[in-house]
């Protein structure tokens, strides 16, 4: 029989901070996960309470792992390869699943592009590793069955303490023209070394934002997937009360060619990223897309399940 037990929450902001701790009837096992997977999520305190096997398996693998290494257990434990390609100015980690580092005769390329994960830490303190703690983008690219890679941001999985990284490149300037050209980059690389001709590239929150800023820079790209995407990011910010992030690339003032093929995917529940933004996105823009809005969803559940579905869009 599994048992959790929440223990030592206290409220600040108005929001729940906890640490877990996770004993198996035939092992017991200190968790200091803290609350990193739901601070985030977004989820509630009483979401907290609705764990699935998946879940605990994320709490096994990770414990008391930094947010690099616990992405790192859930990427292998999927069965993804992991590489470094270097740029002139960043290292990126890179994720293949088994087609895309197996199949040679293969030309289509998924390409996963994840959030901002925690740059802040409730929101007053830099986060000294801004790596996402939620692998949903890992859970998306594990029911693709076409070739795909994940192409991780700079300085993110491991990489913020690395001399040419500094906290500006996940907080101010995390779509900056040096971050875009950086992935545009490491993107090409790979191609190059591997063939690829027509890529879809497919970016969750943040990494939609990415896509849409690379797109110009790739001719192989074909088409541009958003789930939850901030694609305006003066809307945004404004949105939440942020400062404007200085240096960061707005995809609302940037052109994507009208021969890439868009598709916009959001929550009508979503708090983190609004449809509005993404409207607001497409009416500056004046380009043919796709738009989708599910009711129900918000910015985090529930993607997988309609994963395959969406897929088959493109």
């Amino acid at each position: 029989m599994l048992v959790f037990k929440v223990y030592c929450f206290f409220i600040r902001s108005r929001k729940f901070i906890a640490a877990v701790q996770v004993e198996l009837n035939f092992s017991p096992l200190n968790v200091c996960y803290q609350y990193s997977v739901f601070h985030d999520t977004g989820r509630s305190f009483k979401s907290m309470l609705q764990f699935d096997v998946r879940d605990f398996s994320r709490l096994w693998l990770s414990g008391c792992a930094t947010p690099s290494e616990q992405f790192a257990a859930v990427a292998d434990e999927k069965g993804f390869y992991p590489i470094s390609v270097a740029t002139a100015s960043f290292e990126h980690q890179i994720y293949f699943n088994r087609l895309a580092k197996h199949t040679f005769d293969q030309k289509i390329l998924h390409v996963y592009l994840d959030g901002d994960g925690t740059p802040w830490v409730q929101r007053r303190w830099i986060a000294k590793d801004p790596t996402s703690r939620n692998p949903l983008i890992l859970d998306l690219m594990a029911l693709d069955q076409q070739p795909a890679i994940l192409l991780g941001r700079p300085c993110y999985h491991g990489y913020s303490v690395s001399p040419q990284c500094h906290y500006k490149f996940w907080t101010s300037h995390r779509y900056s023209q040096q971050v875009v050209d950086s992935m545009a980059a490491a993107l090409k690389t790979l191609l190059k070394e591997y063939g690829f001709s027509h890529v879809s590239l497919i970016g969750f929150s943040g990494g939609g934002a990415l896509a849409l800023l690379i797109a110009p820079e790739i001719p192989e790209v074909k088409t541009v997937v958003t789930i939850a995407a901030n694609l305006n990011v003066d809307a945004w910010s404004r949105h939440h009360g942020y400062k404007p992030l200085q240096e960061s690339l707005n995809p609302s003032n940037q052109a994507v060619s009208s021969n890439v093929k868009q598709i916009h995917i959001v929550g009508a529940n979503d708090k983190v990223v609004p449809p509005f933004v993404v409207e607001s996105y497409m009416d500056k823009q004046n380009v043919k897309s796709t738009y989708l809005i599910y009711d129900n969803y918000d910015h985090f559940c529930c993607w997988s399940e309609k994963w395959d579905e969406i897929l088959h869009l493109f």
